[in-house]
C-alpha cells in the first residue's frame, strides 16, 4: 500500500478539538469544490488549523477526505430497529434529508470522484464499506427472522431503496423542489414499501 493511502498520523497525538474543526471544514471544502479543489491549503483556511498541523496528521489530502467522511458524513452502522421496514426507513430518511441539506453536494462529489479519480476510489473505499456492509447486514437479518424470503438479494433491496430516492431528489425540477420535501418523508413510506411487497412477491 502506497504512503498516499496508508493514512498514518506519523505518531501525532490526537486533538478532538483540532480534528472536529478540520473534519468540519474538509466536508464544507469537499461540497463546494469537488476533488478538484480539495487540497491541504484550502482546508487550512476554512479551518483555521495550519498547514503543518495538517501535513504532521495526514500523509495525503485522500486520507483526510475518507477520515472527514467517516467523522462526519453517512453512517448507518447504528441503525437497527428490530424490523426490515423500520430500518430501510430510516436509511431512506437520511438519505433524503443528506440530499436535499446544506452538504447534499458532497453526496455528489463522492459519486463523481470515485469514478474519476483513482486515488478518491482508493483512499475512500473503507468508508464506503462501511456503509455498505451495514446496509447490506440489514437485509440479511430481515432473512434470518423470516421477514424476507430467504436468498433475498441484499444489493437489490438496497439499490432499490436508495436509486429512488436519488433519482427523486436529483430530477425534481426547482419549482417543484419546496412541494417535494414537505413530502419526501411520507415519498420514503411509499418506497419502502413497493420494494417491500415486491420482494417478498
Amino acid at each position: 500500500m502506497t504512503e498516499a493511502v496508508q493514512g498514518s498520523r506519523r505518531g501525532r497525538p490526537r486533538d478532538p478539538d483540532v480534528e472536529d474543526r478540520v473534519f468540519d471544514a474538509a466536508i464544507e471544502l469537499y461540497g463546494r469544490t469537488g476533488w478538484a479543489g480539495f487540497n491541504f491549503e484550502g482546508v487550512a483556511r476554512v479551518s483555521g488549523i495550519g498547514k503543518a498541523a495538517l501535513y504532521r496528521r495526514w500523509s495525503h489530502r485522500a486520507q483526510l477526505l475518507n477520515d472527514a467522511l467517516k467523522a462526519r458524513w453517512i453512517r448507518v452502522d447504528d441503525i437497527d430497529t428490530g424490523d426490515i421496514r423500520g430500518d430501510l426507513l430510516a436509511v431512506a430518511r437520511l438519505l433524503l434529508d443528506v440530499l436535499t441539506g446544506i452538504r447534499g453536494e458532497v453526496y455528489l462529489r463522492i459519486l463523481t470522484d470515485t469514478g474519476l479519480h483513482p486515488e478518491v476510489h482508493e483512499a475512500t473505499a473503507d468508508y464506503r464499506a462501511g456503509v455498505v456492509a451495514p446496509s447490506r447486514a440489514m437485509v440479511h437479518r430481515a432473512a434470518a427472522r423470516g421477514e424476507l424470503p430467504a436468498g433475498t438479494d441484499p444489493g437489490l433491496v438496497i439499490d432499490l431503496v436508495v436509486g429512488a430516492v436519488q433519482n427523486h431528489v436529483l430530477t425534481t425540477p426547482p419549482e417543484l423542489r419546496d412541494r417535494m420535501q414537505e413530502r419526501m418523508h411520507a415519498y420514503a413510506e411509499q418506497v419502502v414499501d413497493t420494494v417491500l411487497r415486491g420482494v417478498r412477491g
